[in-house]
């Protein structure tokens, strides 16, 4: 299964809380709903629209010891949320990302990162009815996307709580947030994770937040 740094970083620094039931919009391979899994007793919904994607995260929750509760639905999003029947406690999403970008020859990867099948005024509709009114959303977008996302998001009464802002280094340039939303007003906290200090190791905080899901850390 493959996996990348950022996704890494914002399955574990997602809280599950006591959430009875999370969905996973855009699952992948199934990467967050196992890490989320790993930390909480929720039922899990992970829905990917893409087919070899999904049977992917099928089998990879089946040969994980948390099966029994993780459920993935091959379909879009917007389909999904029209037939849902229940409320999520949590909704979590990394979903496709770049606006206005030129698109590769390769169709499954612009499925993956461009929002061609997927806007993120889509994105938004649909977690806002699917969140139960005293749940959280959480997004890894980047920093431009965030910004954007963030207007959109309040159109459906879903406001920021806390952002988090990633960087290779200190000196570098933010390469990913991590953004919680809740339908509850308030004035959103900031802070910023680094994954390498100046010598280019892990920094102790990356080193903290991945060492229940990374063997070497």
């Amino acid at each position: 299964m493959k996996v990348c740094t950022d996704s890494c970083i914002f399955g574990a620094y997602i809280d599950p809380g006591d959430a009875k039931n999370i969905l996973d919009i855009g699952s992948g391979t199934g990467l967050l709903s196992l890490m989320l899994a790993q930390k909480s007793s929720a039922e899990i919904d992970a829905v990917e629209i893409d087919v070899d994607a999904a049977l992917q995260s099928e089998e990879n929750f089946k040969n994980s010891q948390w099966n029994n509760r993780l459920h993935i639905f091959s379909s879009s999003i917007q389909n999904f949320s029209a037939s849902a029947m229940k409320k999520y406690d949590l909704i979590v999403s990394n979903p496709p990302f770049f606006t206005n970008h030129l698109l590769s020859p390769n169709p499954k990867l612009n499925k993956a990162i461009h929002n061609t099948t997927l806007s993120l005024t889509d994105l938004s509709e649909s977690v806002a009815s699917l969140l139960s009114f005293q749940g959280k959303f959480y997004v890894l977008l980047p920093p431009y996307e965030a910004s954007l996302f963030e207007e959109i998001l309040k159109e459906v009464k879903l406001f920021l709580q806390h952002r988090l802002e990633i960087k290779d280094k200190s000196e570098g340039k933010i390469i990913r947030v991590i953004d919680c939303y809740s339908s509850t007003p308030a004035t959103a906290s900031n802070k910023s994770f680094i994954i390498k200090n100046s010598e280019g190791q892990y920094t102790s905080e990356f080193s903290d937040l991945l060492r229940p899901y990374y063997l070497f850390l």
